[in-house]
């Protein structure tokens, strides 16, 4: 009887461990604090910043720009340069002040919204260029409304997958991704994440849209299955080697902006 109650109580213990973890591992993605990155990955601090002159008005093409879970819209403005460079108009949707930021339902609603407004304004060509779960979210609007390309940076394609990749780097137990996979997605449990309501979208959506997807090798959130998947739907995958997540432009600028450049003129 006393060997039942030990293992009861280790079961417990363990169990309640692993929410617990899992709960920690989703609020980093559902809610991260806010985090500023040195000047040196950020490259440019304000969009004024940034080399290049910004059209009037709308441009022929308009690339709409999503920021991920922790920076903000700083972390998008070393995508800019490029972009100016080939005469588009550009512009950076913010949605810090979102329960679930770039993974909200709102932010989707947002990034449509200016896909849409721009193509209103008379803009032929509408890219969404988004960053981890900007991209997500970019995929998501795309789905909803025409673009006609997808930039993702460091693209957040399959949530589990990225709770798995965190939880591995963490060497956690592989049930903890599960966990937080469940926390994530489930309503109700996603207040253990400190947040109001569970994720709605979880995988990329857009199908068909032509699509860059540019990530690192080195990065545990971007799972080669998941890349696999997107190349065999035609998607162009840029790879490269050192760069932590998001900082694949630090590791090549050249030849960052250069697939981009590549990419666009395919759009022509």
């Amino acid at each position: 009887m006393q060997l039942i109650r030990t293992a009861v109580t280790g079961t417990a213990i363990a169990t309640a461990g692993s929410v617990a973890l899992g709960a920690a591992a989703a609020r980093r993605l559902l809610r991260p604090a806010p985090v500023t990155p040195p000047e040196s990955e950020l490259v440019y601090t304000t969009e004024q910043d940034v080399p290049g002159t910004e059209p009037d008005g709308i441009a022929r093409t308009h690339v709409v720009h999503v920021h991920g879970q922790s920076i903000g819209p700083q972390q998008v403005l070393r995508g800019l340069r490029v972009w100016r460079s080939l005469g588009a108009s550009n512009q950076v949707v913010d949605t810090t002040d979102l329960p679930l930021r770039s993974l909200d339902p709102a932010a989707v609603d947002r990034v449509a919204a200016a896909a849409h407004a721009a193509r209103a304004r008379g803009a032929e060509r509408v890219v969404l260029q988004g960053w981890s779960a900007g991209a997500l979210a970019a995929s998501a609007a795309a789905a909803r409304t025409p673009v006609d390309a997808i930039v993702g940076v460091a693209p957040l394609l399959d949530v589990r997958s990225a709770l798995r990749g965190a939880v591995t780097t963490a060497r956690f137990p592989a049930a903890v991704a599960v966990v937080a996979g469940r926390v994530a997605t489930t309503p109700g449990l996603s207040r253990l994440a400190g947040v109001p309501y569970p994720l709605t979208v979880t995988r990329w959506q857009a199908e068909g849209t032509p699509t860059l997807l540019l990530h690192s090798t080195a990065d545990p959130l971007v799972a080669e299955p998941d890349l696999a998947a997107q190349r065999a739907r035609g998607a162009r995958v840029v790879a490269f080697e050192h760069a932590r997540h998001t900082l694949e432009w630090n590791e090549d600028p050249e030849r960052w902006e250069a697939a981009v450049r590549d990419f666009a003129a395919t759009l022509a």
